[in-house]
């Protein structure tokens, strides 16, 4: 529909460096000219964007931006602390699987750690306003963290590590691959089947090059964004 190509013009604008937090959008006559498309279009484009919590409508003012899906943080921040940052507060970490399993071989070499040892699989659906926004697929070794439990996964795992075990994260090798979603995907991030994701492939390690986490992240980039800065 034409409203939905709308709002995901203005949403780009949003994300972009071009609006902060707090800043007002043009007004509905402006954007209409602006996007060739009629008032009443735009107004249908900003109400899904405020249906979505990215605008805030206030009377004889205007719409102002309300927050970013484009999340600001280093390589080695986790979920919970992208959220902290950017002021969400409505968000869940959601473990829909928590098992203990002897390491297959693959997996076993990734770790680092011998085959047939045990690790914990971890599925986690993270959420925004009920909106699921990744999947979350982790190997966990047991030996570093024997005491895990799903309470500790419905937080921050990084935090566990760090305050609990003592064990910080120093270092995360990750890469970067557009895929198409399955229909479990689908079902779990609630878009279409086949819709475009972000697989982000993680391994995470602590001191002694020990890795602590292998994780496989698949994102809904239409919810959720994460940007990096690198610096020299």
């Amino acid at each position: 529909m034409i409203y939905q190509n709308v709002a995901n013009a203005i949403k780009l604008r949003i994300n972009s460096e071009e609006y902060e937090v707090g800043d007002i959008l043009p007004s509905e006559k402006a954007l209409a000219q602006e996007l060739q498309v009629s008032v009443m279009t735009v107004r249908k484009a900003l109400a899904l964007l405020e249906s979505e919590k990215l605008i805030v409508k206030r009377h004889g003012s205007g719409s102002f931006v309300a927050r970013k899906i484009n999340y600001h943080g280093g390589e080695l921040d986790g979920f919970n602390y992208q959220m902290n940052i950017v002021g969400v507060t409505n968000y869940v970490n959601k473990v829909i699987e928590f098992t203990l399993l002897d390491a297959p071989p693959a997996i076993a070499q990734q770790l680092k750690i011998e085959p047939g040892e045990k690790v914990y699989y971890i599925r986690r659906v993270r959420l925004i306003d009920d909106i699921p926004v990744l999947i979350e697929n982790s190997y966990i070794p047991v030996a570093p963290f024997p005491w895990l439990s799903i309470g500790n996964m419905e937080q921050s795992k990084f935090n566990y590590f760090r305050k609990e075990c003592n064990i910080t994260i120093l270092e995360s090798h990750r890469s970067y691959s557009p895929v198409q979603a399955t229909r479990e995907q689908a079902g779990l991030l609630q878009v279409p089947v086949n819709s475009l994701l972000l697989r982000v492939q993680s391994v995470s390690y602590s001191q002694n090059n020990q890795v602590v986490d292998l994780s496989d992240i698949y994102q809904n980039t239409n919810k959720y964004i994460v940007k990096h800065v690198i610096r020299r």
